[in-house]
């Protein structure tokens, strides 16, 4: 009898108890389509993280910040040692001769605008011309910061959305003046809409940053650094070029921390691997079920045909024959069950992320399913099948066949 025989057979057996072979299927379709369902998900997540991360550089980015705070015997105490980065460290930066895409400060500070009688509560950054280029933010109306603005300590700002909408409503903010702090400054822009993991960047106010310094901050001293490497494998020069600029510049005590975007996402997606292997150990807990459902209804199969079993006996069917017709059933069972599964699990997994983007307001929330997750998937199942198959099968290889000829 051939493979494909043994396979017909089984669909057949399949076929004949269907009500009693779809509740079995039920575990099989329950955990293989809970496990696709979580890994499109999971992998979907990991896109949009990478996705959401890239328009602020990505695997480019460097985040330079001067530690006041430094850990010591397992307590965070004040640095001892603290300095802090002005001004001058961002030109030393800038100059170093490797190549950066942009080299941006990190100053800002909650503001209250007024406009005649409207307020709001904004969040004023002090930066650069390249700052657009940088985090790929696009002015919609008027224009950006430039070097005379810079140059000539310009009482100037470029608002977003949101600022621009609540100050002055469907009305034009280029040319309106705006108070901050006291100072007034001329609108010259209006940025375009931009949400990064749904953090809207319509409440900011971009101001020059050696206007911010001299009448809005009235402080020297920056946050930290934003650099932006040229390519993503410039960024171990860089590191190690930037500290050791912070070292000739501060002192060989001051401490610095110095982070990378490819840190920051291999932080995230082992983030993303354990919620997808503590979850995904949940849903295998269903192929269990499935898999000890199948050698259930393989039980009763074997009793049921026991004067089955025995005529084939009495017909010269040796063991082995009846090992792989029985097997060839469960494993019809289990990959059919596993096929059903996926489909499940693609079908939940474009749920969820339909879900995801009406209720977090995301734009697009990839639902991605590989083929390896789908390989894996079928592969597990009709493993399961083997498995819980194979006593079922040995059991009715064994039967005596006087003995099941007997059996009424």
């Amino acid at each position: 009898m051939s493979f494909a025989d043994l396979l017909f057979m089984g669909w057949t057996q399949l076929r004949a108890h269907a009500l009693r072979s779809l509740l079995t299927l039920l575990g099989m379709l329950i955990g293989v389509g809970a496990v696709v369902g979580i890994v499109s998900i999971s992998e979907g997540m990991r896109r949009f993280v990478i996705g959401e991360f890239g328009k602020i550089g990505g695997d480019n980015l460097i985040m330079v910040r001067p530690m006041m705070w430094v850990e010591r015997h397992g307590r965070w105490t004040p640095n001892p040692h603290y300095e802090p980065l002005i001004l001058d460290d961002m030109d030393r930066i800038a100059a170093l001769p490797n190549r950066f895409a942009a080299v941006l400060p990190v100053l800002a500070r909650g503001m209250e605008l007024r406009h005649e009688k409207a307020t709001f509560g904004a969040r004023v950054e002090a930066t650069l011309p390249s700052y657009t280029s940088a985090f790929q933010w696009e002015v919609e109306r008027g224009r950006f910061l430039d070097e005379r603005d810079l140059q000539g300590w310009r009482s100037v700002c470029v608002l977003g959305t949101e600022v621009a909408e609540k100050l002055f409503g469907a009305a034009s903010p280029l040319g309106q003046e705006v108070k901050m702090n006291g100072q007034r400054f001329t609108v010259v822009g209006t940025m375009e809409e931009k949400k990064l993991f749904e953090d809207d960047w319509g409440n900011r106010v971009l101001v020059p940053l050696s206007t911010a310094q001299l009448r809005l901050f009235g402080r020297r001293e920056l946050n930290g650094l934003v650099v932006l490497t040229e390519k993503p494998e410039d960024v171990p020069k860089a590191v190690a070029a930037i500290e050791a600029s912070l070292e000739r510049s501060h002192g060989p005590k001051a401490e610095f921390r110095i982070d990378t975007g490819k840190g920051f996402l291999q932080q995230i997606e082992q983030s993303i691997l354990v919620m997808k292997l503590a979850t995904g150990g949940i849903a295998a807990i269903s192929l269990l079920v499935g898999g000890i459902g199948i050698m259930n209804i393989m039980l009763v199969s074997v009793t049921e045909r026991t004067r089955e079993i025995g005529i084939r006996k009495a017909l010269g069917a040796k063991p082995r024959h009846l090992v792989f017709q029985f097997v060839s059933e469960a494993v019809v069972l289990s990959f059919t069950g596993g096929v059903l599964g996926v489909l499940g699990g693609i079908g939940l997994g474009r749920a969820i992320s339909a879900v995801i983007e009406h209720y977090a307001e995301v734009p697009f929330f990839p639902s991605l399913v590989s083929m390896g997750a789908v390989g894996l998937s079928l592969g597990v199942s009709i493993a399961i099948g083997l498995f819980f198959g194979i006593y079922p099968a040995l059991r009715a290889s064994r039967l005596d066949p006087v003995e099941a000829l007997r059996y009424e």
